[in-house]
């Protein structure tokens, strides 16, 4: 099933999630059927995409969160789709994730950065590197300008954007940032572990 035939079904917050995902996904140069985890399920969208290009996805949010964006039914959209065999769900917390080191290709937070307690961002960013195998990435995306004021219209109190450099502790570890139709993009990998694909256009931190 293409973008499309997924918007038309899923509405046209997918078409934004796709959007910026699709832009995203060419760095990060995963193998096929590569493991990823989701941070923060909310409607499902991000893990619905990541699973229409092959991956087996592992998606949560805490059970204790009752926030506008969680407890949606992304379930019955991931069927609908055709994809929920290859989504599975488990309740966590970002700041303590239940899976060993190194389990994921990828780690997603697709606009959730923001909605997590600064106090506890470092942990979290700590975190999403420990499971994350050498060579792998994290990613943020954190809304432009244009994006928060779509959201603002049905949520006035949508916290400000994150950047989520302000939470980094290792020195070992590269940013690039790369700019989405709707999201600021930010990779994040260990020093000397970067795939190939990082000649994209993009521009390193140090």
């Amino acid at each position: 099933m293409n973008t499309t035939a997924i918007s038309s079904i899923l509405g046209p917050r997918f078409d934004i999630v796709s959007e910026d995902l699709a832009r995203a996904l060419p760095y990060l140069n995963l193998p096929s059927n590569a493991a990823v985890l989701d941070v923060g399920t909310g409607s499902g969208n991000c893990a619905i995409y990541l699973a229409t290009q092959g991956y087996r996805v592992l998606t949560g949010e805490p059970a204790t969160d009752r926030s506008l964006y969680s407890g949606r039914d992304w379930v019955s959209a991931a069927r609908q789709v055709g994809v929920l065999d290859k989504i599975k769900f488990q309740a966590f917390d970002a700041s303590s994730i239940p899976f060993a080191a190194g389990e994921f290709e990828a780690v997603f937070f697709f606009g959730v950065l923001h909605h997590i307690d600064e106090a506890e961002r470092r942990k979290v960013f700590q975190e999403a590197l420990r499971v994350t195998k050498p060579g792998g990435s994290v990613v943020f995306f954190e809304p432009q300008s244009q994006m928060l004021h779509k959201v603002r219209a049905d949520d006035p109190a949508h916290p400000p954007a994150a950047d989520p450099s302000a939470y980094l502790t290792s020195e070992a570890v590269r940013e690039q940032r790369v700019t989405g139709s709707w999201m600021d993009i930010f990779i994040y990998r260990q020093t000397g572990t970067q795939p190939s694909t990082c000649s994209l256009k993009g521009t390193w931190v140090d």
